[in-house]
């Protein structure tokens, strides 16, 4: 997993129970601490090797529903997108690429309390090349 993409690292949930399963048992993130009012789960390190984290917090009213973006390795993806559509995600890929690094691959994927999930990696073989010296280097 590398990043996480989310303006806050903190949800509020009215189900903890719900969302600390769909975490730990669903995404596979490693739970770091869990008590009666809220979990933390670790979501990868940055390059400079600082842990980061994502913290549910229960309340009565939880945060607006968010839309996350997880994006993995592409030799992550596969197993990551069989995992999650069997648990219902959606997969979407575009139809290559007129630009390199944009043949985006994307599973989208709902979450409890109506939070959405994007798993994207980017998938190198649909690229377009750069120049017409690496059209001939593509697979």
């Amino acid at each position: 997993m590398q990043r996480l993409s989310l303006d806050r690292a903190v949800l509020q949930v009215r189900d903890l129970g719900t969302m600390v399963h769909f975490c730990r048992d669903i995404l596979a993130l490693p739970l770091l601490l869990l008590t009666d009012t809220g979990a933390t789960f670790e979501l990868g390190t940055d390059e400079r090797g600082h842990t980061q984290v994502l913290m549910l917090l229960a309340s009565e009213t939880s945060s607006e529903p968010r839309r996350m973006t997880l994006e993995v390795a592409d030799s992550e993806f596969p197993s990551t997108c069989a995992h999650l559509r069997r648990h219902g995600a959606s997969l979407f890929e575009s139809e290559g690429s007129s630009a390199p690094g944009c043949a985006w691959r994307v599973l989208h994927c709902n979450m409890p309390e109506g939070h959405q999930l994007q798993v994207v990696a980017i998938d190198p073989s649909r690229c377009a090349p750069t120049s017409p010296q690496y059209a001939s280097v593509r697979p």
